[in-house]
């Protein structure tokens, strides 16, 4: 015989048995309680309505961690990159260091010292070429005597003028004659054939005092030949002392 647990169903005034399951756990389903506590209250309505907000809040946190996770990706490969090129530095810098080791080296001292000796003597020579050339363009003066209070004949010649590396010809002197007569010789080399040069005609004509010695003088610019000499012209002998001055 078994025994129920009655309700009261107050709406039609009679007695309905309770439920419980196979264990005997008692089964009541609510359909409306009073205080607004049934799945249909408002309350109820808004705590459904905060949990939806806390899940859509919960997937936006989410993206939002895995943007956060996306960069700490980037940042880390780029902090790769970053460490990459920093050993590429370092190697540059200890091949530098090894090139300034090398450099303080004895044997590398040694080589230096020599490349700049050497260095120094070419400029020397340069510099020793270019003062040679320099020197040659300096003004210098080179006087001597050509003739020296000796008499030449009538149609006879002085002594050879070697011009050298020099480019103008200074002659003076005295003769024993008024208008002792000179004429300039080009030679076609030291010894050489002798050519007559009339465009440059010499006459002593300025006296000394009252000793009876007669002057001249004359320059030649460019004379463009290297060997020369002076032929007299007069038609007797005469004495004359006659000095060169050779100049660039």
């Amino acid at each position: 015989m078994s025994n129920y647990i009655y309700a009261l169903d107050t709406a039609n005034k009679r007695p309905l048995p309770v439920n419980a399951d196979s264990n005997g756990n008692l089964q009541v389903d609510v359909v409306s309680m009073s205080g607004g506590g049934d799945a249909t209250a408002s309350n109820q309505v808004a705590a459904k309505s905060v949990l939806d907000n806390i899940l859509t809040k919960n997937g936006e946190i989410e993206t939002t961690a895995d943007a956060i996770l996306a960069k700490n990706t980037e940042i880390e490969t780029s902090a790769d990159a970053i460490l990459a090129k920093n050993t590429e530095i370092k190697t540059s810098v200890d091949a530098v260091n090894t090139s300034l080791t090398d450099v303080a080296t004895a044997t590398k001292q040694n080589t230096l010292i020599t490349a700049v000796g050497d260095f120094e003597a070419a400029n020397h020579t340069d510099l020793s070429a270019i003062s040679g050339t320099l020197s040659k363009m300096n003004p210098d003066y080179v006087q001597s005597a050509l003739v020296n209070n000796s008499v030449i004949t009538s149609g006879a010649d002085t002594n050879e003028i070697d011009m050298g590396d020099h480019r103008h010809l200074t002659l003076f002197g005295t003769s024993s004659l008024n208008h002792g007569n000179w004429i300039l010789l080009r030679k076609s080399g030291s010894g050489g054939t002798k050519i007559p040069d009339g465009s440059h005609y010499i006459s002593t004509n300025e006296a000394i005092s009252s000793s009876g010695v007669y002057s001249f003088s004359i320059t030649i610019q460019n004379v463009g030949t290297r060997y020369l000499a002076l032929r007299n012209t007069a038609g007797s002998s005469q004495t004359a002392t006659i000095y060169q001055v050779l100049h660039r």
